[in-house]
This record gives structure tokens, sequence and C-alpha cells, in this order.
């Protein structure tokens, strides 16, 4: 077990993001987000994760279960004869593009920054809606047994996530840039009772080629939403 300096169980999440996908096939805006897979330079980088943390032990593997998120995570389960545990409460964040085709798609860039922005580019659900679902959902298996756990999720949930291990609110979650397959590492020490004493961001936004250490000018939602007003202009 692992323990703080001051005697408490220390527990360990290698917190990934799932590897690049597409949500832009054949010319247009995919119908459901849910359900995009993995690119081939995805699907490569889920085998460089895996590759790079071959060394590292994990108890548990867990994915909110949607396509990506298992893909990206199958290699580290296999090599370890683990199997993923799915977790819904952990899905990406709920926009429906077809509702957010007359507003100012720009704002998808900085989804979490205004109140209204998760309702113009299509939301299903409201930003504090959506950090009290995945901050709950982590608090939950916090208190499982395991010293430490590899996460796959996405770039808006570990963005909320990072925001509770600061303690900050969800609109500073366009703060914490996501790269596509970027490992975070986050230590969290136990009191007895099982409440959390402390939060410690131990790496952020590690990328799975470590020679690709150059950040692109954009944010990857700022990406996002670029290619879908390039769309809308052809």
């Amino acid at each position: 077990m692992n323990k703080s300096l001051d005697g408490l169980q220390r527990k360990r999440i290698y917190l990934f993001r799932h590897g690049d996908v597409s949500y832009f096939g054949s010319g247009k805006v995919t119908d459901d987000p849910n359900m995009v897979d993995l690119t081939e330079l995805g699907r490569e980088q889920a085998k460089m994760i895996d590759e790079n943390t071959k060394d590292i032990n994990f108890d548990r593997i867990l994915c909110s279960g949607l396509p990506r998120t298992e893909q990206t995570g199958f290699h580290m389960a296999k090599r370890r004869n683990l199997s993923m545990e799915a977790y819904p409460q952990l899905k990406e964040f709920q926009w429906d593009p077809k509702l957010g085709r007359e507003f100012d798609i720009k704002k998808l860039g900085f989804l979490f920054e205004s109140e209204s922005n998760e309702e113009e580019i299509g939301g299903l659900e409201g930003a504090q809606e959506f950090y009290d679902r995945v901050s709950s959902c982590l608090e939950s298996i916090i208190k499982e047994e395991w010293s430490q756990i590899a996460i796959v999720l996405h770039g808006a949930v570990n963005a909320a996530l990072l925001c509770w291990a600061n303690d900050l609110e969800i609109r500073f979650a366009s703060k914490f840039e996501q790269d596509h397959a970027s490992m975070n590492i986050l230590d969290i020490d136990i009191n007895s009772d099982d409440s959390i004493k402390r939060k410690i961001i131990r790496r952020l936004n590690v990328p799975p080629d470590l020679s690709n250490i150059d950040a692109d000018i954009a944010t990857s939602w700022e990406k996002t939403a670029n290619q879908i007003m390039k769309l809308r202009n052809t």
C-alpha cells in the first residue's frame, strides 16, 4: 500500500484521454459523437500508451464505456489480463451537433467559460450537471478497494476532473488542455474515515510519444470547432 509522508493511504490514478478520433466522416459532423471510433493514428497512440506504461502496475483499468475509451485501453488491459470496467457516468459531455447548427460554433472552443455556451453548441446537459456527474462518480471510485488504477476518459471529462483536483469550479475547465492519448497522474490521500485529505497532480497532459512535446497553438476544442466551421462553409 502506498503511504503519504504523514501516514495516510495514497491512491494513484493514471488518467488518460482517449486516442485520436474524427467527428467528421463523409464530409459532415457525425450524428452521434458518442459512437465514433479511434482513427488509425488513435490506434497507434493506444499502442504507444501501452508500451510506455508496461512497467506500471494497475490494479484495475476503467473507462467510460464509449468505444473510443475501450479501444484506447484495450492493449493495457490485455497485457495485464484485466477486464476493462465501464463507468457510464464518466462519458463525455453530452451534446447534439444538430442542435447547435444555428449558433456560433466558436463557443465550442471555450465550452464552459460561459453559462450559455453549452446550450448554444447543442448541449444536452448543463455545465454544473456535467461536473457533478463526473466528480461524484470519481469520488465513489476512490472509496473502492485499489491502490493504482488507469482510467481512460475524455477531454472535457478530464478537464472537469482536473478542476475537481484543484478545487476549482467547472468554468475553469478550459485551463486544462487534454491532448489525444495524453496522460495525467493524480495522487489522492485518504483519511481513516475514507474522506479525502488531499489531491495532488503529479503529471499533466503527458503525450504518448515523448518526442512530441511542442504544443499546438490551438486547443483541442478550438480545433474541433474550427473543423465544424469549415464544413459549414463548404
